[in-house]
């Protein structure tokens, strides 16, 4: 009887013992998860490794899973260039089989921010419904105010700000009831950046001003470094601008402090802004040229366009026309970077599945070879061990097994040599889609391709008129439909006519001919022929809404270019040279539905017969100084 006393003791004392381990694991991956929402990124990395150390050692699998999560998000979110939504994917079913509800619905939060950081909304806006009914299910206040906080966002930034301002105010409502003053900060915050733009700007002001003693009365510089920000930002925009002046400083003392990348590149680019108003152009370069440096640290991509146009405007007022029209490509490149890193992202992949496929097929050769070894060691003990007639049986059985096994490595082999064949020709199929054919040939051939100079290339050059204007009457996605149908009709004619597509740059359209030695200055004429007519036949469709209709205009001219690859990743088949200047000033100012020619294409069409012209004269372009244009048309004939 005493012996199970004893025993008994010592089984609560060894259970009590475990769950005070639990407990201590669990607040201590708490508090990595505390620091997380800090933004103390280090310091949440420290605590999730530590608590992941002790839940291996204590063998407690939830621990170990929230220890991971956490850990995965702190890592990811100090450095947003590693954003990886497959790997917490992966964690949703697992925490969903150990009932980490509040954890599955962190995960799907933040794999929302994820999707929308790439650009794509369906996803993010999927995730953050799923994040929403588990906190609805479970009703958790705050984590439905955080969702809608984050739908908030999703609807200003496509500038439907109805839908921004309904979900801002919900999420106040709430945050208001829970009393935590910093959440009631962001609410606050987000509702002003919406009457930024709505207006009145004394609105956006008040809310600034309220977020901003929040913030005061949290304590939490983080906070008061954003507020500060945006205010100087209100108070710039309204015309204060010495004390816009003061409340950035004040902002970036903070925030550089703090030592957050992604916040000091937004508050320098605002003061490169601001010292642009003042006409302080020192001043307004040294922080455009900071606002660049931590947007780039903190792949800022939005905030790396906006350092750009700053740099750019710098330029444009001190004369310096080189480093514009530097900074002027750098900044509209970076509206095609979403299809092209979508690309490279693709070509990565394959090149990923390449090398798993061999690094299997190895594995599998070295595992064959381990396993004949084995099973001959295996038969020369059964030599000694056994009968010469057992041992005559067992060779042959193992023989057998040899067999079977090389034949089925064999099979394996042949499945992924196909596997690698097939990924390697859509490789080369999407390269080619990229590059020329003879690029993409020195480059496989050489790993590096040589920039060529064409001494009679023609550049063509289009672009929609007043499409920012009409952009504002389409939503996104119908603004993205419309610019398929044209650019994809263009594409169509381009390649009818072996012409080469360069690149699209927001709504304008460039292609070059004479790369393929010889004149293809006549062709490059008919494809602009057939790009208007297309235009005009899709305006007269009476079944097309006026808001998705587009007036187009189109710039040529022919001389000398240089062509090659750009970078060493994310390859891109570019053209230089003044030609294609030229080409673009043609274009800037042309008139609507209209082909407009340098004195260069003139000189090498004038005598066809089909074509008839209109000399516009000497006109001053940007840059150049008067140039001589011409209108070029189809013949029309009048009926006999």
């Amino acid at each position: 009887m005493k012996k199970w006393i004893v025993y008994s003791v010592l089984w609560l004392w060894v259970g009590s013992s475990y769950s005070q381990t639990q407990q201590g694991i669990d607040s201590l991956i708490d508090q990595a998860h505390f620091e997380f929402s800090e933004y103390r990124y280090g310091e949440a990395i420290r605590l999730a490794k530590e608590g992941l150390d002790w839940s291996q050692d204590s063998g407690y699998e939830i621990g170990a899973l929230r220890a991971k999560l956490y850990l995965s998000m702190a890592e990811q979110e100090s450095d947003p260039s590693e954003y990886n939504p497959i790997e917490f994917e992966k964690f949703i079913p697992k925490l969903d089989s150990l009932g980490l509800w509040q954890e599955k619905a962190r995960t799907h939060s933040f794999l929302a921010n994820i999707f929308a950081f790439f650009g794509d909304l369906e996803n993010a806006i999927s995730n953050h419904l799923s994040a929403l009914e588990i906190y609805e299910e479970h009703h958790v206040p705050t984590g439905i105010a955080s969702v809608y906080n984050s739908l908030s966002l999703i609807y200003y930034d496509q500038h439907e700000y109805d839908e921004a301002f309904d979900y801002g105010r919900k999420s106040l409502a709430l945050e208001e009831k829970e009393g935590n003053l910093r959440r009631i900060h962001t609410s606050l915050n987000n509702l002003a950046i919406i009457f930024e733009h709505t207006g009145p700007i004394d609105s956006a002001i008040f809310y600034h001003e309220k977020a901003l003693k929040m913030a005061y009365e949290s304590k939490n510089p983080y906070s008061v470094g954003l507020s500060l920000s945006n205010l100087g930002n209100n108070y710039a925009n309204k015309g204060d601008l010495d004390l816009a002046e003061e409340t950035l400083l004040e902002a970036l003392r903070i925030r550089d402090s703090l030592g957050l990348d992604r916040g000091l590149a937004y508050t320098n680019n605002r003061l490169a802004s601001l010292y642009l108003q003042k006409n302080d152009l020192k001043k307004s370069k040294f922080h455009a040229e900071k606002s660049l440096e931590s947007a780039e640290k903190s792949s800022e991509v939005k905030v790396i366009r906006m350092a750009y146009e700053r740099l750019m405007e710098v330029a444009q007022k001190t004369g310096n026309t080189q480093d514009e029209l530097n900074y002027l490509k750098k900044a509209t490149a970076l509206k095609d970077s979403i299809l092209n890193e979508s690309n490279t992202k693709e070509i990565t992949q394959m090149m990923l599945n390449y090398d798993f496929e061999k690094k299997q097929l190895l594995d599998s050769i070295h595992n064959s070879q381990q396993m004949r070894e084995q099973s001959l060691l295996f038969e020369e003990r059964l030599k000694v061990a056994q009968i010469r007639q057992y041992i005559f049986l067992l060779s042959g059985f193992f023989l057998l097994i040899l067999v079977i096994l090389w034949w089925r490595r064999y099979l394996f082999i042949k499945k992924s040599n196909h596997l690698i064949q097939k990924e390697k020709e859509r490789s080369e199929k999407l390269l080619l889609n990229i590059l020329p054919s003879e690029v993409a040939e020195e480059l496989k051939e050489k790993g590096y391709s040589e920039a060529k100079y064409f001494e009679k290339a023609t550049v063509i050059f289009t672009d929609f008129a007043d499409f920012t204007k009409k952009a504002q009457h389409l939503t996104a996605k119908e603004l993205v439909n419309e610019l398929n149908v044209c650019f994809k009709k263009f594409d169509e004619i381009i390649v009818s006519h072996g012409l080469e597509k360069i690149k699209t740059i927001g709504d304008a359209y460039m292609a070059v001919g004479g790369l393929h030695g010889k004149s293809e200055v006549v062709t490059v004429i008919n494809c602009a022929l057939e790009m208007k007519e297309f235009i005009n036949q899709r305006n007269n469709n009476p079944d097309l809404p006026n808001r998705a209709k587009f007036d187009m205009r189109v710039g040529i001219n022919t001389g000398p270019v240089v062509a090659g690859i750009v970078g060493t990743r994310k390859f891109q088949y570019d053209i230089w040279g003044d030609t294609v200047n030229t080409a673009q000033r043609m274009e800037a100012t042309c008139e609507l539905n209209k082909i407009n020619i340098s004195e260069n294409t003139y000189q090498e069409i004038k005598d066809l017969d089909e074509l008839e012209f209109c000399y516009r004269g000497e006109l001053e372009v940007k840059g150049k100084g008067k140039l001589k244009m011409w209108f070029v048309a189809e013949k029309t004939y009048a009926e006999i």
